[in-house]
């Protein structure tokens, strides 16, 4: 809780020792403010297709650096793809990652949820998964100003790799879209830096759910 300047020290103090024991309910009350504004975020988004560039820096066998052309389609409510142009291995597999982190308002049928902190600019959560899976949990980096998520690092149980991603925002007819999206890769045998840039948004427009299927 921030204490504005006063113009005594004495002042100052008092004030800090008669606010100390309301901490935990004031910041229990703006994660709970925080978290109801993560689930209205675009709540009138019902679909979108973008371009989507994808820059991959292998850093392992084969060492490859691609840059893939494709597509990126969502539709409420939980519905994503990325179709590329060309379907080597390589973007077979980052299909299953490219623009693949959930948005809050599924949290609640997906994990456990847990606010682990705030300082005034960034919250942090802490999702467990329900169902048990490779996933041991996903920390994760809100914007305080605008509700949105910045950063989701996934670790997993066996093999102890992590896979983060980082989003920068456009703002489309009051829907917060991804505009830059920066990951890093680090599993067992495959490690790798991937930079994905969206352009040419068309919102809420019809999405055949043959994309997902083929997806």
């Amino acid at each position: 809780m921030k204490i504005r300047r006063f113009a005594f020290l004495a002042a100052l103090t008092l004030a800090a020792l008669a606010t100390t024991p309301s901490r935990p309910v004031a910041a229990a009350a703006t994660e709970a403010d925080l978290y109801a504004r993560m689930q209205r975020v675009n709540s009138e988004l019902q679909s979108y297709q973008a371009d989507v560039t994808v820059a991959i820096q292998l850093h392992t066998f084969p060492f490859l650096s691609p840059t893939l052309e494709g597509k990126a389609y969502y539709k409420r409510p939980d519905k994503t793809a990325v179709q590329f142009q060309t379907v080597p291995a390589l973007a077979g597999q980052l299909k299953k990652v490219v623009g693949q982190m959930e948005p809050p308002s599924d949290w609640p049928k997906l994990y456990e949820v847990t606010p682990t902190g705030d300082d005034g600019t960034t919250a942090t959560f802490k999702l467990v998964r329900k169902k048990n899976g490779r996933i041991d949990h996903v920390d994760v980096k809100v914007e305080d100003k605008t509700a949105t998520v910045s950063e989701m690092t996934y670790f997993y149980k066996d093999d102890g790799g992590t896979i983060r991603f980082n989003n920068t925002y456009d703002q489309i007819g009051g829907n917060f879209v991804v505009k830059q999206q920066t990951g890093k890769v680090d599993v067992p045998h495959y490690n790798a830096d991937i930079n994905s840039s969206f352009a040419n948004y068309k919102i809420n427009v019809p999405v055949d759910d043959k994309v997902f299927a083929e997806s």
